[in-house]
This record gives C-alpha cells, structure tokens and sequence, in this order.
C-alpha cells in the first residue's frame, strides 16, 4: 500500500490521467448497460433478417435508396421519421427493428421515436451500407 501511495505521489499526472481513464471506461459500460438499442454488424444483420424475420428500416434519402439497398427494406426518410411518420411498419412490433442510418449521430432520435411507437426490439446498422457493399452482400438497385 505503502508503494502505491509513494508511486502516486511522485507521478501524480500519470496517475491523474490513469484515474479519469478509469472514470470514463466505467461510465461507457454502465452507458452501455442502459442503451434502449445493440450496435450490430453485417453478419448480425443477416442473422436477424434470416432468423428472426428482422424488418430493415432505411432512414437514408430516397436518392440513396434508389442506388442501392438491402433487399425488403423499407424506406423512411430521416426527416418523415422523425416527424412521427412510422405508420408503415406499425404491423411489424413484434418484429425486430433495424435502422440503416446515414448520420448515425441521429440514432437517440430515431431511437425515441420507436419506442414511444412500442418499438422495443431496436437495433442499429453501425457500418451502414457502405461497408455492406464493401463486403459484396446484395443490394437491390432501383431506377
């Protein structure tokens, strides 16, 4: 104990940055544990989608749709979904829920908006389309 004292007195800036490090790790674990949503992948999408019948919600501009997405998926634009226009997909609340975002900084709204719907089973597309078709998964072009 005695060596631990010593080595924070004599090094207080590495033990002061090691300490709020620590603070921080802390603080994203317990963020974490209270997220209303999962962070997936493209393998956990196809997982979801195969398994269990996951409905693939795109939040991308029509534009965007239109040159390329998963196949079923349904397209809401970011600005129609944020102004409470997710009637289209009402039918599917027992379904898992997956949003394709193109600004991910916008998913804690896009997250509210589900779950005021009765939503619960969210998940985010965290490499989006980009990384989709970088691995040579289908997407379904429309003119």
């Amino acid at each position: 104990m005695q060596d631990i004292m010593f080595f924070i007195s004599e090094h207080f800036i590495l033990s002061s940055i090691w300490f709020v490090c620590l603070i921080i790790l802390t603080l994203l674990m317990i963020k974490n544990l209270f997220l209303q949503c999962k962070f997936i992948n493209n393998i956990e999408v196809i997982k979801l989608i195969n398994k269990n019948n996951a409905i693939v919600i795109d939040t991308r501009s029509l534009e965007l749709f239109k040159k390329g997405h998963i196949i079923n998926s349904i397209n809401i634009p970011l600005k129609n979904f944020c102004l409470k226009n997710i009637q289209a997909v009402d039918t599917y609340k027992s379904s898992p829920i997956i949003l394709i975002l193109n600004e991910t900084y916008q998913y804690n709204n896009c997250i509210k908006e589900c779950i005021k719907n009765g939503f619960h089973q969210i998940y985010i597309f965290k490499n989006g389309i980009y990384y989709w078709n970088l691995d040579h998964l289908p997407l379904v072009v429309k003119d």
